[in-house]
């Protein structure tokens, strides 16, 4: 179950983490915790126990940033100041993985320990990559100015829907959810005709 916060309820609980009630963060993660996870292993490609990882720290960054008194007003949702913590802390988690090293050296692909080899690995994956994004590029090109507008928010941009919603004007975020899911499947159709 998503549960969603006013934003008196926001100003309320972020006042009394302020006054001392510690014991709200408990709260404030049980609460969140389920769709930060979610969220970041469908979205941000984090295994289960990076994602509980990363909103934990968002959590604890949350209640180091009250007491230190460089969060003194929220600007915007808790949840939403959670989930932006916690995804940029994914990314770097990502990162710092993809910099890692094998330690054995004949790790991975049966590649051996030939640094021409991880060369050629390297310029093939940016090869498909390449690819990939121009064949991306070309399907979006072929969609309406609405569905490109919601695929570029959602998934270059990271908006979340309810940004996209007032952005584009859309009637709700249930609509907004429904529209881009449409524009998807429309995209799915022009990449991968049925033969």
């Amino acid at each position: 179950m998503e549960v969603k916060e006013t934003p008196q309820e926001d100003t309320a609980l972020f006042d009394a983490i302020r006054s001392g009630r510690h014991e709200l963060l408990d709260e404030l993660y049980v609460r969140h915790r389920a769709a930060f996870l979610t969220y970041a292993q469908r979205q941000l490609f984090a295994t289960e126990e990076d994602a509980a990882d990363c909103f934990q720290d968002a959590v604890i960054a949350f209640y180091k940033n009250i007491v230190s008194g460089r969060l003194t007003e929220l600007t915007c949702g808790i949840r939403t100041y959670l989930f932006a913590v916690g995804k940029r802390m994914v990314y770097r988690r990502n990162q710092q993985r993809h910099r890692e090293m094998p330690t054995d050296p004949d790790a991975g692909l049966g590649l051996g320990n030939d640094p021409s080899s991880e060369l050629d690995l390297s310029l093939l994956n940016r090869f498909d990559q390449d690819h990939d994004r121009a064949l991306l590029a070309h399907g979006i090109a072929k969609l309406g100015e609405t569905c490109q507008q919601i695929l570029t928010l959602f998934y270059y941009h990271h908006y979340p829907i309810e940004s996209i919603q007032s952005t584009l004007n859309l009637s709700s975020p249930g609509a907004t959810r429904i529209k881009k899911m449409r524009c998807l499947d429309q995209l799915k159709t022009i990449l991968l005709p049925q033969s």
